[in-house]
């Protein structure tokens, strides 16, 4: 744990606050947006002015949450008194809300990614707890607030997605206990299973055809590596988010052990690693700038398609002759 403040000193913060502006990172995921969406709802109950920006849309696939606080209006909150960045811990993170980020009287952090240690006037990065949504839900017992069903779904939501549905290695009892009681104030556990899981749509599918049809198996059928570009999105009619977990197809593959995803976006590329059962594919992502979990991580790299798969195979393959 990296932290100079305690969560009950953070709640006692954000509760005296009278505006609060939250940060989830760029291209948001389940864990961000249910984090920042439980935390925001909260603070609104308690009367306080607070809304989640954003730089882009909503993701389609995560429209069902309780999204009503979120905005991409930079102008919503003057001079807020505490800007939050939730589950991301560096300005790169968040690139064109630096200077809104700033402009807060007081800066906080909340994260468990520790890659990039301490950031903010306050900051408790703990990267034990499997999501960030479990450090709110903690956050939000020690400010005595009330959890009830709508905050419980964004912050299932968040411990959901980012332990792939309770298979990831960074499951702990802590998280099934957490899930429990979230349970307990009568969350539509089917309905958020079925939104997240069970709703893929045809363009989907089909996108996700393509992409292991293009799938090379390397390093002794220890690592695979795809990608989408823009040529496969407009051949199907699919969003690049439709290609989400099209690293979990590649990683589920017997024998692999280390997966990689690489997608085409304006003039860089997204790179994003799983890991199965051993694996460290934070150690990999490091190398090329990005960082993340032991079993799920990324990186951005500015060049083309064909150049990023080469550079990739080649770390992957490095790291699995060791």
């Amino acid at each position: 744990m990296i932290n100079n403040v305690s969560l009950e000193k953070a709640g006692h913060l954000l509760q005296n606050a009278e505006s609060v502006l939250i940060f989830p990172h760029i291209n948001p995921d389940g864990d961000a947006l249910g984090s920042s969406a439980a935390l925001c709802r909260v603070l609104r109950n308690n009367g306080i002015n607070a809304w989640v920006l954003l730089e882009e849309d909503v993701p389609e696939y995560l429209k069902f949450m309780d999204t009503e606080f979120c905005t991409q209006d930079q102008s919503c909150i003057d001079e807020p008194d505490i800007c939050v960045c939730v589950d991301c811990s560096e300005e790169k993170r968040f690139p064109g809300r630096v200077d809104i980020f700033n402009s807060g009287r007081l800066k906080l952090c909340i994260d468990h990614h520790v890659t990039s240690g301490s950031f903010g006037d306050y900051y408790y990065i703990d990267g034990d707890e499997a999501a960030t949504a479990q450090i709110i839900y903690k956050l939000l017992l020690a400010m005595g607030a009330e959890i009830d069903s709508c905050v419980g779904s964004s912050l299932y939501v968040g411990i959901s997605t980012d332990t792939g549905n309770f298979q990831y290695s960074n499951t702990t009892s802590d998280t099934h206990i957490i899930a429990a009681e979230l349970l307990k104030k009568g969350i539509d556990h089917m309905g958020i299973m079925v939104a997240l899981y069970q709703n893929r749509s045809l363009a989907r599918v089909r996108l996700e055809s393509m992409i292991v049809d293009r799938m090379e198996i390397f390093s002794e059928g220890r690592a695979a590596v795809s990608y989408v570009d823009s040529a496969m999105l407009e051949k199907v009619g699919a969003m690049l988010e439709d290609a989400e977990t099209a690293i979990d197809t590649l990683r589920d593959i017997e024998g692999i052990e280390i997966a990689a995803f690489i997608k085409e976006k304006d003039d860089a590329v997204k790179v994003s690693m799983r890991a199965k059962y051993w694996g460290r594919v934070d150690e990999i992502a490091v190398r090329f700038g990005g960082g993340g979990h032991a079993k799920a991580a990324g990186c951005t790299m500015h060049m083309a398609v064909d150049e990023a798969i080469a550079l990739i195979k080649k770390e992957i393959t490095n790291y699995l002759e060791k």
